[in-house]
Formats: structure tokens, C-alpha cells, sequence
């Protein structure tokens, strides 16, 4: 008598990150998200059922980096992390336009960083929720290999100066959103509504489109 087979686990742990698996049979695209100081990355997979149920990401592997703030002041360490973390879904088979890299506050920055000055790869897009855009991080990024990797925001701060700043640095936004004010004094670091602008922007960067026709 056969043993029956083990139950689908949509949960990978590996040494550097937690995986989330597509919905099986639907894997096409993976998406990146880089968890900010204090936090850890398995905080984030509460977000992956919530964009699910918005129809657009059965077919993203979502992808949470353990990164390490206590020693890595200018991110060196954590973007290098992310980058080696992209190679290795390339080499796996994922295309680099169905690739992309987010992060909230502090992870925004490591996203930036380890996107626009990848070298090697040019992926489909960044993608960030954050209090206030980093300025200093943008403008050391104006001359960065990817700095034309279109880039997603949702900014907290209310002021039109920081996606005039980015653009003033040669960076490419593509979309840009207000968020919530008062979201970090709700039980879950990002409110409902900045949970659709970040289904909006993953559709236009992984679109569910795309995937269909790569099948």
C-alpha cells in the first residue's frame, strides 16, 4: 500500500529567509519584502493572505529576509543579502521582470539599495511603505546601475518634497500614494488601505496578466 503523500506546507524556512509558496501550479513570480528595525521577517507573513484575497498574487512566491540592523548602519550587509537572495530565484528558473523587492521604513531603504545598485540583475520594480523617504538613501542612489528600475511608494509623511526629490535624482517613480498617519498605532504595521495600494502597485509590476501568458 502506498504512503499517502505529506500535506502541501506553504511555508519554506531557510537560513536567510522565510518562503511563502504560490498557490501550487501558479508559480510564476516572486516578490521580496524586507521587514524594518525591530521587527523580524517572519512578522510580515501576515500580509500574504490579506493581498491574496485582493485576487491579484496567487501566482508570487513571497520571499521575507531575515536581515540584521545591529551591525549594518549603511544596509551593506542586508542588500547584499537580498541581491544573493534574487540571484538564486533567477537561477532557479524566475525571470528577472517577475522578480520584485519591497520593505517598510528601514526596509525600503535595503530594497532601494539592493536593487538600484545591483550590477548584476535588473528586476521589474521596488516597491516601499514608509514614514518618510530616506532622502540621503536616494541621493546616493541618483548614479546607481538600476536607478531607472521604476520604483512604488507609499509615503506617510504628507509632503509632495520627497517624490520630487526622487525624481530630481534620476529615479524613476512610477507611483506614488499617500498612507496612513496614524497606521503605526494600529495592531498590524500597515492599514487595510496601504495593503491595497501595495496589491496595486505588485499588479502593475507582477501582473497577473504577465504571468498568464509566460505559462
Amino acid at each position: 500500500m502506498a504512503t499517502p503523500a505529506a500535506p502541501w506546507n506553504p511555508l519554506i524556512y531557510e537560513d536567510d529567509y522565510l518562503r511563502v509558496r504560490a498557490v501550487p501550479t501558479c508559480h510564476t513570480s516572486t516578490f521580496v519584502w524586507c521587514h524594518a528595525k525591530g521587527q523580524q521577517g517572519g512578522d510580515w507573513q501576515f500580509m500574504v493572505d490579506p493581498l491574496r484575497k485582493l485576487g491579484h498574487c496567487n501566482h508570487i512566491a513571497f520571499i521575507f529576509p531575515y536581515l540584521d540592523y545591529s551591525e549594518d548602519e549603511n544596509n551593506d550587509k542586508n542588500a547584499v543579502l537580498v541581491r544573493k537572495i534574487v540571484d538564486a530565484e533567477i537561477i532557479k528558473g524566475c525571470h528577472p521582470d517577475r522578480i520584485a523587492v519591497g520593505g517598510y521604513k528601514e526596509g525600503f531603504d535595503v530594497a532601494l539599495q539592493a536593487v538600484l545598485g545591483d550590477g548584476k540583475n535588473t528586476i521589474n520594480g521596488v516597491l516601499g511603505v514608509t514614514d518618510e523617504v530616506n532622502i540621503a538613501t536616494v541621493k546616493s542612489l541618483s548614479n546607481a546601475p538600476n536607478a531607472k528600475t521604476p520604483v512604488y511608494v507609499v509615503d506617510r509623511s504628507g509632503s509632495a518634497a520627497a517624490k520630487s526629490a526622487m525624481e530630481s535624482g534620476g529615479l524613476v517613480v512610477h507611483a506614488y500614494a499617500a498612507g496612513s498617519k496614524t497606521a503605526t498605532s494600529s495592531a498590524q504595521p500597515v492599514t487595510q488601505a496601504e495593503l491595497e495600494s501595495l496589491d496595486r502597485f505588485i499588479h502593475e509590476s507582477l501582473p497577473v496578466e504577465f504571468a498568464e501568458k509566460k505559462n
